[in-house]
């Protein structure tokens, strides 16, 4: 009779302690991880096969402290030229900045809706235009149509104007990250040529 109140007093304490472990492992696991940056989900399927090259871009990112003179920019994901990689901030949850002042605003959902821009040059990688994170900061109207005619086809985009401030160039290079250094180029010209889903035209 003893050994088996012995075992039942062994079981239960056991049982205790396991359920309470349990619990004790869960709550140690919310503290550990309220730091860390939860995933922005609003930004496309990982089935869709432009969507992955974004994500790959979105993933070139690196944390540099003591950066900027601005504190608060210390512990956001920068890029090769040590400037703050605002779409790694948003894709990775480091931030998640309102779309109004007015708390009783409905945000809109960025429209995830990639576009393929084919390089003219035979050797430069093609184009990868995401309309997610740029429609997660602007609304349509900001590049439509005055800047970019919504239509296949119907806009000559050439890095020589871009350079000068036209399509891209108007806020990439200004608010928008810059051209150089290198890395910065295949932020953009990511999908090599050949693997595109597309017919391309280059020989």
């Amino acid at each position: 009779m003893k050994i088996k109140s012995f075992y039942a007093t062994f079981f239960m304490v056991f049982a205790v302690i396991v359920l309470a472990g349990c619990g004790i492992q869960e709550d140690l696991n919310n503290i550990i991880n309220a730091d860390l940056p939860k995933k922005n989900d609003d930004f496309g399927q990982e089935d869709d096969y432009y969507e992955k090259f974004y994500k790959e871009v979105a993933k070139r990112s690196h944390i540099k402290k003591g950066t900027s003179d601005i504190k608060a920019l210390d512990g956001l994901p920068k890029d090769p030229s040590g400037n703050v990689n605002w779409t790694a901030a948003v894709v990775n949850g480091y931030i998640s900045p309102r779309g109004s002042l007015d708390p009783a605003a409905q945000d809109d959902l960025p429209l995830n809706l990639n576009i393929f821009i084919e390089a003219k040059v035979p050797l430069m990688a093609n184009v990868m235009f995401p309309h997610s994170i740029h429609t997660y900061w602007l609304s349509c109207n900001n590049c439509h149509p005055k800047i970019f005619i919504p239509e296949a086809g119907a806009n000559p985009i050439s890095m020589d104007e871009i350079f000068k401030g036209q399509w891209c160039g108007r806020c990439h290079g200004k608010v928008a990250f810059t051209f150089w250094p290198r890395e910065n180029c295949v932020r953009c010209h990511i999908v090599l040529k050949g693997q595109s889903l597309e017919r391309e035209s280059y020989k």
